[in-house]
């Protein structure tokens, strides 16, 4: 979209002018100017061209809660107005919703691969509010984005809802029990497979969430989305569909809230097991998200801080879908925010760099039993790692025997990061341990904690 205009003014007693008149410059890109007189303009503003007015202070209404509500849905310009309707994760309208132009279809599903349905499509997190897959947060901008569950039901519970009409259009008004505040939402329905449903008779918009039932096999798994659905007789957060299926968005204002990190369990610095190499690292007896040496702990994806159900591209925190690039960390986390290590152990634990897992890999002697490798310094301490595999699209490794997957600080090519790598091969024996420069951000393995 075009700019109108480009954000330098001058407002002002210029010395030709009389000192009550107000003037503002309008400076353009290709270096001309021009001059108007804004004596009487009590406040300027800029919008893109074909978009709608999102000036908070004109459609922000606070209803005495967390947030502050929109007074009407993204693409609309008054409250009644249904505005645009949006498959879930994607940022632009469409004039129709299917199955097979849905952005966010699983590429396997065209090339024939045999799936359940839950597969035919890419699930893009558990929540996607303020994301660049949040369709409030990126036609709006600033902290606009889409209500959690927990905020529409917030609305609910302090507002009093009467079905209503404005200007012929049937709709919900939900007016604060706290302030007296209200807005209106229209029944809009939803659009799928060239037909529009419910519209006048419920008002049906998405919330960021994904549908949370999971079954930890893998086989019975929904990729649906939670949904809010509002009628005369009803207002609950508890409806769940396809993707693909186009409903409104109405949007909120505000912080989003913080990050939920897991409980887990911290090994004392003197736990910290010296195997004598040249270094002076300290690995951790067992890995994070573990209790002891053979468990697997938390699969965790370069930068992130908290497990998923399962893990690609799209779901990826530090993934861009709007440049496809995944985010480039300036070469090691390391002792940073984004490193589990230091943040969910703190007190001088911290995720191994490159160097740090080269010298356990060349200075060590490696045993495997079939199931991890038993790791002997050169001063005869040793280590455990488990082989845990790593987390994909279809979720965490169901075999009982995997291959061995461990995340280093060190970023290398790409969108890729240094990792130790042990396969498997024949009769299903592990093979020797690499340090390998291709392990995906994306991928979520296990991370074992050092300390000097």
């Amino acid at each position: 979209m075009k700019k109108l205009t480009t954000l330098f003014l001058l407002c002002g007693a210029l010395a030709t002018m009389n000192a009550q008149t107000k003037l503002m410059r309008i400076h353009y890109s290709d270096g001309s100017s021009e001059t108007k007189q804004v004596t009487n303009v009590t406040k300027i503003t800029f919008e893109d061209e074909g978009g709608s007015d999102v000036d908070p202070s004109v459609q922000m209404v606070d209803m005495g809660l967390s947030v502050k509500w929109a007074a009407w849905n993204v693409g609309a310009k008054s409250p009644e107005q249904y505005g645009d309707y949006f498959a879930y994760g994607e940022i632009k309208p469409k004039t129709d919703y299917t199955l097979l132009n849905y952005e966010w279809l699983y590429y396997g599903y065209l090339d024939g691969e045999d799936l359940d349905e839950w597969e035919y499509y890419l699930k893009l997190g558990a929540n996607i509010s303020g994301t660049n897959y949040d369709a409030a947060h990126v036609n709006w901008g600033d902290k606009w984005r889409m209500p959690s569950r927990a905020e529409w039901q917030e609305l609910f519970n302090n507002s009093t809802k009467v079905w209503t009409s404005v200007n012929g259009v049937e709709g919900a008004r939900f007016t604060s029990k706290i302030n007296g505040n209200s807005i209106f939402i229209p029944a809009a329905g939803n659009k799928f497979d060239g037909k529009e449903t419910h519209q006048g008779t419920n008002c049906m918009l998405w919330t960021p969430e994904e549908y949370d039932f999971f079954d930890p096999s893998g086989w019975n798994n929904e990729c649906r989305n939670y949904r809010v659905d509002i009628s005369s007789t009803y207002a609950n957060t508890e409806g769940y569909d396809y993707p693909d299926i186009g409903f409104t968005i109405r949007p909120v204002y505000g912080d989003l809230p913080a990050e939920q990190l897991p409980t887990v369990k911290i090994p004392t610095a003197s736990e910290a097991i010296d195997l004598g190499l040249p270094s002076g690292t300290k690995w951790a007896p067992f890995n994070i998200g573990a209790t002891q040496s053979s468990g697997k702990g938390l699969f965790l994806c370069f930068g992130e801080l908290t497990e998923k159900y399962y893990s690609h591209t799209y779901n990826y925190k530090y993934y861009d879908p709007l440049t496809d690039k995944c985010k480039d960390f300036g070469g090691d986390i390391q002792g940073t925010e984004y490193d589990a290590a230091s943040v969910l152990w703190g007190d001088g634990w911290v995720t191994p760099n490159k160097e740090q897992i080269q010298e356990l890999v060349d200075l060590c002697d490696w045993v495997s039993n079939g199931y991890g490798f038993t790791i002997t310094g050169p001063n005869g301490n040793s280590i455990y790692l488990p082989a845990c595999g790593q987390m994909t699209y279809m979720g965490a490794p169901r075999s009982s025997q995997e291959s061995l997957h461990y995340m280093s600080s060190t970023e290398s090519k790409g969108d890729s990061h240094y990792g130790i790598l042990a396969s498997r091969g024949y009769a299903n024996a592990l093979g020797a341990p690499e340090v390998k420069d291709w392990f995906a951000k994306v991928g979520a393995k296990q991370v074992r904690p050092v300390r000097k």
